[in-house]
């Protein structure tokens, strides 16, 4: 009897011995990897790094991609080279980041148009925005407004509200395209209040506006930039921003939530994003980088007049905002029953 027990404590210190250097190898394989990543971090960039962006150039994305590029190029002694991968509504360039080598040369400014309103509308887009990038952080936001014609019976969101409810689908909304985050802004309004309005797609937010000025639709969900001449001249007149705040491009002009809907919040954002197997230290290294750019007033005053504005975040920050908004959408979707 003494015998089993002396064999079963042997047995028992033998475990207990076994789990203890296998904490301790696991605490030193973590060590390595992270004094690895460290190191790699601490000589990155050694070449070229690329900044991908999803749409052509010319556009709000290569706006907000080419003054940061240049910043990090100044900061880093290495050039920033903007790729600007357009087609496929922006599928190609999530694409083909995805599959880059995870070393922190292959950098993607996207929207959230691109990784969260694409795989809803499209369904199978061949990445995952969550599974096959790591976010490194928010870069700008660029509020959505509510504008309407000038001769519109309407001056705020509650007698918008009103007016379509008087008038049964009659009034038209432009966005600037289906399955767009425009066209998501229409729905959500649709779903909050039970007005029935018309939504009417075109391609691109210029277009939307100039179908609004030219009497084809009545409202529009469109960009500041895009508005803002017409409505300085009169010719629209906003009613609401769709952001949680105010905007400090237009601070005397109330927001949607202000208005009368709680739940009513959509920006249009651009936020920085790696593939998923990219060391954390680059992603940690970048986010400094992107902190400390758009601080710089000489980075930050430009994009505002662009109608962007500066809004550095964690990449934690950035995943959140996300989930929320693809949460936001997909409920907007199934309360519609919106096929694509």
């Amino acid at each position: 009897m003494e015998k089993r027990r002396s064999r079963k404590r042997r047995y028992q210190h033998f475990c207990a011995c076994m789990r203890e250097r296998r904490s301790w190898v696991a605490v030193i394989a973590l060590a390595l990897f992270t004094f690895a990543s460290a190191s790699f971090a601490s000589q990155f960039p050694l070449k070229p790094v690329r900044l991908v962006t999803p749409y052509p150039p010319g556009g709000g994305t290569d706006a907000v991609a080419r003054p940061v590029a240049a910043s990090f190029s100044k900061a880093w002694g290495q050039p920033i080279v903007v790729d600007n991968r357009g087609g496929g509504g922006g599928v190609i360039a999530a694409q083909m980041v995805a599959n880059a080598p995870p070393d922190g040369y292959t950098l993607f400014l996207s929207t959230g148009a691109v990784m969260v309103s694409a795989p809803l509308v499209m369904g199978s887009v061949g990445y995952d925005s969550y599974k096959d990038f790591k976010p490194v952080g928010l870069a700008a936001v660029l509020p959505a407004i509510l504008v309407a014609q000038a001769s519109l019976p309407a001056n705020s969101v509650q007698d918008v509200i009103a007016l379509a409810r008087s008038q049964p689908g009659k009034l038209a909304f432009s966005s600037s395209g289906t399955g767009g985050g425009h066209h998501f802004a229409v729905e959500m309004l649709k779903s909050l209040t039970g007005v029935e309005v018309i939504h009417v797609p075109y391609r691109g937010g210029g277009p939307a506006i100039v179908a609004l000025l030219g009497g084809e639709v009545q409202l529009c969900f469109g960009n500041i930039p895009a508005a803002r001449a017409h409505l300085n001249s009169g010719r629209l007149k906003a009613i609401a921003v769709a952001s949680a705040k105010r905007t400090s491009m237009m601070p005397q002009v109330p927001t949607l939530i202000e208005s009368g809907l709680p739940d009513f919040e959509y920006t249009t954002w651009y936020g920085f994003f790696v593939p998923a197997r990219t060391p954390r230290a680059i992603v940690e290294f970048v986010n400094a980088e992107l902190r400390r750019t758009l601080a710089d007033r000489s980075i930050a005053e430009p994009l505002l007049a662009q109608g962007a504005e500066a809004s550095p975040s964690s990449p934690e920050e950035l995943n959140r905002i996300m989930r929320e908004e693809s949460a936001r959408w997909t409920k907007v979707i199934k309360t519609q029953k919106l096929k694509f």
